[in-house]
């Protein structure tokens, strides 16, 4: 947030004794703007000495992180009113280059991509704008936001001088830059500072990478503040002569605060991630960050003197296929990310107000310089409804999903879903990709090279039966399976015989943070190509000749599904993967509700063809959230794509329930 100071003291003892009246609270009680474009706009922020100036009035930062593409686009306005009623002035923002740029060169900014409407909301409810346009972002997001066609270059190198990287750059800022231009604060907008990549000292691949984003950021028209942020990697080599250098970090504030004091002596503290909490991977424990650890850190920071970003004030969601994946230094070394993006933060998943944003709101009345002796209510609380059971009357087995795919490919060899021909030529980007090949045997192997990325499901068929099925995932390296010799019962001599081999291949998220060069190959950054990514071999032989099936659950195959005459539920023999489909009759305005998933094991969720994103009974998720604007009067379909084998209930059901529940075990905190 960003408030007005007529004077500092230059001690961080001495800034808990500055009052109200001589900072000037009467201003950051009225408009913020006004305030500071009173008399004109002659400069906008300015990081020299201890403290901030923005057009020649000293201002104090305290931000909240928001990303509107985790939140539907009709609860921006609320959830930034939230973050203004716990005393914030500004709001920091990520911006998804996969999500903006689908195909090279097709760019989108409407609806909930809307970038332009979320920041004229910000400045309507009175915050000035952080803006980070990447073109990495990290975040937990799917691949740290980078789109899945630059992996269709084989010889790619993200992050880096590469050409073709920064050609693909320099093409998105032209595009989103020039776009935002006139939101900088110098001209009448909300931006007042703008961020160069994304703790890049954590990658340090290049060093002529930073100054060359740099130098596009400029090439594009953005003349407010620029600065770098950084975690543990933070240092001179990866940061920038005369940018400001920004830090992230949870606990041990006053260490982190000298590392930076240290490297910058005569310029002001920013903590630009103050991390609120953290996030979950499948399989985990949900991880808390208890208040009482929160408040001390952010005491700290503020009797510090230093301005905070707080990451995330409010986290929202990993809707679709969204979720990221970290590379971690242990096995098996990938960790997928899961749909919801709580993160234990201030405000929840859903936008209620928390304890957390209570006590953030106590300390920053007591510590914060020039906190104002009253705040703006915040919206009323949200109305959750629990609509109760929905029975599955539907359902579709996989080979009649894949049937309505339009797209089947023929490939020489097996090939990742980026290399697909599909989408224009730019590849299929997420969701599941399903391989089938012939082959003749005597009996042997069945070697799939190097690993799986990132989920499979196989098959082995004769010409008249399944004898074979298993799940395997990229934790397994040259995953094999055999195939028993058959002998004829007269001469007892072995029979050639034909096989069908197929795989169903699981996208569960590309990764978006890697540490330096610590991972294996198949778990860095610029190896996220997912499907097969290896050939498969029989004994020796590679086969070839394979059908290749993008599976992506897009908006226009969600049509043809729930226009399709689905098989009904009743009697049907239910083996997985499948569709089940379902009706929601909602009378009355539609409510905020949540989809629980008791006794279903993996797979993903959608309401009227909104993808809701991935559940999974390993946890520690039990419920997705399931926003109002999602769904509408009357009946609303249900469609669920399970992945198990074998559906163990004999009435499949779903429940919306009025509460979230993030865990199945115990929780763990941070």
């Amino acid at each position: 947030m960003i408030h007005a100071l007529a004077c500092f003291a230059t001690s961080a003892v001495l800034l808990q004794l500055i009052t109200a009246a001589a900072i000037g609270e009467s201003k950051l009680n009225g408009d913020l703007y006004d305030y500071y474009t009173q008399g004109g706009i002659e400069k906008g922020l300015v990081a020299e000495g201890d403290f901030f100036n923005l057009n020649n009035k000293d201002i104090f930062i305290l931000s909240g992180a928001m990303h509107y593409f985790r939140c539907p686009k009709p609860y921006w306005r609320n959830r930034l009113l939230k973050l203004k009623a716990a005393g914030l002035n500004t709001v920091d923002v990520y911006v998804a280059w996969n999500l903006h740029e689908p195909r090279p060169g097709e760019f989108n900014f409407q609806g909930n991509l809307d970038l332009l409407h979320f920041l004229d909301t910000a400045k309507e409810v009175g915050l000035f704008v952080i803006f980070r346009p990447g073109p990495y972002i990290c975040s937990e997001w799917e691949w740290g936001g980078l789109p899945h066609w630059l992996l269709r270059d084989p010889d790619m190198k993200i992050r880096t001088t590469y050409p073709p990287f920064i050609k693909a750059v320099d093409r998105y800022f032209g595009q989103v830059l020039s776009l935002v231009k006139e939101y900088q604060f110098t001209k009448g907008g909300p931006i007042i500072a703008v961020q160069i990549e994304n703790e890049y000292g954590s990658y340090a691949a290049d060093e002529k990478y930073m100054p060359s984003v740099m130098e596009i950021i400029k090439k594009y028209g953005i003349v407010e503040l620029l600065f770098t942020s950084d975690g543990e990697g933070i240092s001179d080599e990866y940061t920038l002569p005369g940018i400001l250098a920004t830090i992230n970090f949870q606990r041990n504030a006053n260490v982190k605060l000298d590392i930076l004091q240290r490297q910058q002596p005569n310029r002001p503290l920013m903590v630009m991630e103050y991390w609120s909490g953290w996030f979950d991977h499948w399989g985990e424990n949900h991880h808390l960050f208890p208040n009482s650890a929160y408040t001390e850190t952010l005491r700290t920071i503020l009797k510090r003197g230093a301005s905070v970003n707080f990451y995330m004030f409010y986290g929202g969601t990993n809707f679709g296929f969204m979720n990221g994946a970290n590379s971690e230094r242990s096995d098996p070394y990938y960790y997928p990310t899961i749909t919801s993006y709580d993160y234990d933060a201030p405000l929840s998943e859903s936008g209620d107000i928390t304890l957390k944003w209570k006590a953030t709101v106590e300390e920053l009345r007591a510590y914060a310089p020039g906190f104002p002796s009253s705040l703006p209510e915040p919206p009323p609380p949200t109305a959750y409804a629990k609509y109760g059971k929905v029975m599955m009357t539907g359902y579709l087995p996989l080979q009649q999903l894949l049937d309505t795919v339009a797209i089947i490919e023929q490939h020489e060899h097996p090939v990742s879903m980026e290399m697909l021909d599909c989408n224009g030529g730019s590849g299929q980007a997420y969701g599941f990709t399903f391989y089938r090949a012939n082959f003749e045997s005597l009996g042997g192997k069945v070697r799939v090279e190097n690993r799986i990325a990132d989920r499979a499901q196989i098959w082995l068929h004769t010409s008249d039966k399944l004898i074979f099925k298993d799940v395997f995932d990229w934790s397994k390296e040259n995953y094999e399976l055999t195939v028993a010799q058959v002998k004829n019962l007269k001469t007892k001599e072995v029979e050639r015989k034909l096989y069908k081999l197929e795989l169903l291949v699981e996208n569960l998220g590309r990764v978006n943070f890697q540490w330096h060069n610590d991972a294996p190959p198949f778990a860095t950054m610029d190896n996220q190509r997912k499907g097969l990514v290896g050939n498969i071999l029989h004994n020796s032989e590679i086969l070839t000749n394979w059908e290749i099936i993008p599976l992506q659950f897009d908006a226009d195959y969600m049509k043809k599904l729930m226009s399709m005459q689905w098989l009904d539920i009743i009697g049907t023999s239910w083996i997985g993967p499948a569709a089940f489909m379902g009706t929601l009759d909602i009378s009355g305005t539609p409510q905020d509700t949540f989809l629980r998933l008791d006794g279903w094991g993996k797979g993903v969720a959608f309401v009227n063809g909104f993808n809701l994103g991935r559940y999974w009974k390993k946890g520690p998720q039990q419920t997705l959230y399931v926003p109002a604007p999602v769904l509408h009067t009357g009946p609303n379909v249900i469609i669920i794509f399970e992945l198990e084998f074998d559906i163990n209930f004999p009435n499949p059901y779903l429940d919306f329930v009025d509460q979230h529940v993030l865990s199945n075990i115990k929780s763990q905190t941070v």
